[in-house]
């Protein structure tokens, strides 16, 4: 046996036997006394949307900024499946900018001559929808670019593409548009 599986069988291993001494060494649970707000719960509060509904439905044409591992990509693919918005490659043309970061220079954006650059973030599974006119930021989101080690690792760009535009989705359904 190779060096390199010896210790991945011994890292599976003691992945599966520590959680079980430590939960051995739990007491056992009590039965928990309900209190009066449990005794009659209320009902859920709706969920509140990344964002400014109203200014969401006044959107129709996006612009997606140029990202790290060609995550515009597959959020241009996403958007245009869904139907929703017009995607266009001219950011003049936008109502928003989808970026994922706030620090985009709007201003030479909309020059006639723009060179556009791949931003600059640091982060990843994050999303920002801009406001061309006002620069203000009309929606957001952060989602987990990755999953457990026995997962799988990072989830790829497609996976984040999709569940970036379906919190959108969910976010205008919940606006009630």
């Amino acid at each position: 046996m190779r060096r390199s599986q010896f210790w991945l069988l011994t890292s599976f291993w003691m992945l599966l036997i520590i959680p079980i001494r430590l939960g051995s060494q739990q007491p056992p649970p009590q039965s928990p006394v309900p209190s009066p707000v449990e005794q009659n719960p209320q009902p859920a509060a709706a969920p509140e949307p990344h964002g400014d509904p109203a200014s969401l439905g006044s959107i129709k044409t996006i612009f997606v900024v140029p990202m790290k591992n060609r995550l515009e990509h597959f959020l241009t693919n996403e958007l245009v499946r869904w139907g929703r918005y017009s995607v266009t490659l001219n950011p003049r043309q936008a109502d928003a900018v989808l970026s994922d970061t706030t620090e985009i220079a709007m201003k030479d954006l909309m020059l006639p001559d723009a060179k556009i650059r791949k931003t600059t973030a640091r982060t990843r599974g994050t999303a920002f929808l801009l406001d061309v006119k006002t620069e203000k930021v009309i929606w957001s989101v952060a989602k987990d670019p990755s999953q457990s080690f026995l997962l799988g690792g990072e989830k790829s760009t497609r996976e984040l593409a999709k569940e970036i535009v379906q919190q959108l989705k969910e976010d205008l359904k919940i606006a009630g548009q």
